[in-house]
């Protein structure tokens, strides 16, 4: 919060006093906890509300980015904010907490401080729980949640506190296939679980007919080996990761699909698994990595009759082709959207100057917004861009955006010369009534 919506407040304050404290409490609860504090200077009536805020979320990005800027230490940033999300914790005065958040790169050397804030937030019988420890380089000694440290837990404060956990979300920490599946079994209104960058996590069973679980997404998870779904209310499902043994069992309501691999996994075998959903899919999100193949070849997936948004994010060289995924885009009855986040690697060999393919186009009336991040102004995003414009005949709008898309939000997020210039050419391709938006 700026200066000037302090003052903006300030001078409307005989207003805002009028207001119940239940009020103000809700009006700060969005805030990040630094903003929520610095409320305080504003008068008397304000200088405790923000202690008794339902929402704690401990973030701050502009000092993580002055840590990586090598402006600051991350030793001695790393103390204070520790110190902080103490002192605060240790003055909030809610008797419940909807969201606990915390993220700011912390590993094992913080355990004895993160176990106390796990306390401290499932005694407050908290509803949103995120550990977000993303380091900004890379870290060895990841803090694990333990089977052991929840069962504390739980004796100490009884089960019926975590009875009211709805959503957790754990990057960069340790847990394994028993916790999560423990945490299902105790919290019957679950319905949010994603684990990303986690080391110790090999087997994962999703069992339940009574699970509330809507959303499952396991991300970059190394050592993962295999995951067993039975998930009858399940809307999403996520995985990226090595080759896995994969079954879904059950999930009759799935939605939205995310798959991936690292390590040059072809993501191929994943569609197996999950193909008597196809037909019900409304979202698919698709990560491919794409390096070693001039040509992208996916499955031949007819069953796609319900698909409205396909989004497709490809670590490719420049020398490749994406027009693999044109079986893909035809295979989809009513595909309303397409967005692609593209990320080249540069090769020996440019295709800038090569003749762009001739491909056969079927005419798509559904298909009304195009997105493309990372575009480079070469054949490898030109070709499929014409393809799209030419077949979309009822499109209303394309967006290009010239930046790489894991650099946008960040200092080098800077787009390179010409490739807004490049955008430009697509504009002679564009059907009638269709709007071309650079950003």
């Amino acid at each position: 919060m700026d200066k000037s919506s302090l003052k903006c407040i300030r001078n409307s304050e005989d207003l805002i006093s009028q207001l119940p404290d239940e009020i103000l409490i809700f009006i700060l609860s969005p805030l990040k906890m630094k903003e929520a504090i610095r409320t305080s200077v504003l008068s008397h009536r304000w200088e405790c509300l923000w202690s008794f805020t339902d929402t704690l979320d401990f973030d701050d990005p502009d000092t993580m980015q002055e840590i990586d800027d090598r402006k600051k230490k991350l030793k001695t940033e790393r103390k204070k904010f520790v110190k902080r999300v103490n002192r605060i914790l240790g003055l909030n005065q809610a008797s419940t907490i909807n969201k606990f958040r915390v993220c700011f790169e912390l590993g094992k050397n913080s355990t004895r401080h993160i176990d106390s804030w796990l306390d401290f937030a499932i005694s407050k019988r908290v509803k949103r729980l995120e550990l977000d420890f993303t380091p900004l380089e890379s870290m060895r000694h990841y803090y694990t949640f333990s089977h052991e440290q929840l069962t504390r837990i739980i004796s100490k404060i009884g089960v019926h506190c975590i009875n009211f956990l709805t959503s957790l979300t754990l990057k960069y920490v340790n847990v394994t296939g028993e916790l999560l599946e423990h945490c299902l079994s105790i919290c019957p209104v679950l319905e949010k679980l994603h684990v990303a960058r986690c080391q110790s996590l090999g087997r994962l069973k999703i069992s339940g007919p009574s699970l509330q679980l809507k959303y499952l997404h396991i991300i970059n998870c190394s050592q993962i080996e295999s995951i067993d779904i039975f998930a009858p209310n399940l809307e999403s499902f996520g995985f990226v990761g090595p080759r896995i043994e994969l079954y879904v069992n059950y999930a009759p309501c799935l939605l939205d699909v995310l798959i991936g691999a690292i390590y040059l996994v072809r993501i191929n075998y994943l569609f197996c698994p999950l193909s008597n959903y196809l037909s019900q899919l409304q979202r698919l999100t698709l990560d491919i990595c794409n390096l070693n193949d001039d040509n992208l070849e996916l499955p031949d997936l007819q069953g796609l009759l319900n698909l409205r948004h396909l989004e497709v994010r490809i670590a490719t060289s420049n020398d490749g082709s994406l027009l693999g995924l044109i079986p893909l885009i035809e295979a989809t009855r009513v595909l309303h959207k397409f967005s692609l986040e593209l990320t080249y690697f540069p090769c020996s060999k440019l295709r800038k100057e090569i003749e762009l393919r001739k491909v056969m186009k079927c005419p798509n009336e559904h298909l009304k917004v195009v997105e493309i991040m990372g575009f480079v102004g070469r054949a490898i995003d030109i070709e499929l861009a014409v393809y799209l414009l030419e077949i979309a005949v009822k499109l209303e709008k394309i967006c290009i955006n010239p930046r790489v898309p894991h650099l946008v939000g960040t200092p080098w997020e800077a787009e390179k010369e010409g490739d807004r210039e490049s955008a430009e050419q697509l504009k002679r391709h564009l059907p009638l009534g269709a709007e071309l938006v650079i950003l």
